[in-house]
């Protein structure tokens, strides 16, 4: 075996020398206690190649050909050309395996990427819609104007998110934050609010507000949830900001049903699903292929599933 990960780079400085992701670091660790060799390369050190009616697609100038499992992490939601890669990717090696079956090279989410060929929050409500899951109510409009009149929402306080999930870099006391371009509108006042007013709203949308202050994430490894973590928020209406984790190994029948649904809908090797309550129902907030796990295994208690370890063993079919 041979495994090629392919991430983003990341916005800002890690505490590491080489400005490695925490999450990768725990995947090549938990690769060197199985002896399997890999290669690190991230989306800007990809090359397409398309000479003499053949095409060859390289990783860090190696034939990505060469690798028996591909783990295709992180992009960057601002760029949407990042998340397109990975399905020429993904179509460049079925064509390799058919052509070579005894010689099957895996990648991981693969169908689950075709399945879902646009990376954004409108793309995950309309997935919703089709399929009968909980989402919250949403709302959508192409001019960024969401002082005009409107059919619906329009009572505060209201959530308003950037339409791909694109986070923002700001200065925090002298060094570069990664911040959520998610913002609470409290009255018609909240859309000229701070690092908002400046902002594109047509690349926003705005959605129910809930008040339970918590969210839950489930880790699904081929169908199955196999762990979790729920954040509480403490000083904010978001979680994520200096929430309070607690383990979460066993979710209630309502999420892991919900979760477990949307993996076989997706035919998803591994993903996280987040999860809030609105009116003592679970909603779905987010779906992710290559979530982070950090948090998890650093800031809640109790006996922990190895995700690194599930994340390099979720290959369909190996």
């Amino acid at each position: 075996m041979n495994y090629l990960i392919i991430d983003k780079r990341q916005r800002v400085k890690t505490e590491n020398d080489n400005n490695i992701a925490s999450t990768n670091l725990r995947l090549i660790e938990e690769l060197d206690k199985k002896g399997i060799p890999y290669s690190l390369a991230y989306n800007d050190e990809l090359e397409f190649e398309f000479e003499n009616g053949e095409t060859l697609i390289k990783a860090k100038g190696e034939d990505i050909r060469k690798y028996s499992h591909i783990l295709l992490r992180g992009h960057a939601l601002h760029n949407e050309i990042e998340y397109q890669l990975k399905r020429y990717i993904i179509d460049y090696i079925d064509e390799y395996n058919i052509n070579n079956p005894d010689k099957k090279i895996y990648v991981q989410n693969s169908k689950a990427i075709k399945n879902f060929p646009y990376y954004n929050k409108i793309a995950l409500a309309m997935l919703c819609s089709k399929h009968n899951i909980p989402y919250f109510n949403t709302y959508f409009r192409t001019d960024g104007n969401y002082l005009a009149h409107r059919d619906m929402l329009n009572a505060y306080p209201l959530i308003m998110k950037e339409y791909a999930g694109a986070n923002r870099v700001q200065i925090i006391d002298g060094e570069e934050k990664i911040k959520k371009n998610v913002f609470l509108i409290s009255s018609e006042d909240g859309y000229r609010q701070e690092h908002l007013k400046d902002l594109d709203h047509s690349r926003f949308f705005i959605q129910e507000f809930s008040d339970s202050g918590r969210d839950i994430r489930v880790f699904v490894k081929l169908g199955k949830v196999i762990a979790g973590w729920q954040r509480e928020a403490t000083d904010s209406f978001m979680t994520v900001s200096k929430g309070k984790y607690t383990n979460y190994n066993i979710s209630d029948e309502k999420i892991t049903a919900i979760a477990e649904d949307i993996s076989r809908i997706l035919e998803a090797d591994f993903l996280a699903i987040d999860f809030m309550y609105m009116k003592e129902k679970p909603l779905l907030q987010e779906i992710s292929y290559h979530p982070g796990f950090s948090a998890y295994e650093t800031k809640t208690e109790g006996e922990h599933v190895n995700i690194a370890e599930a994340i390099i063993t979720a290959f369909e079919g190996n």
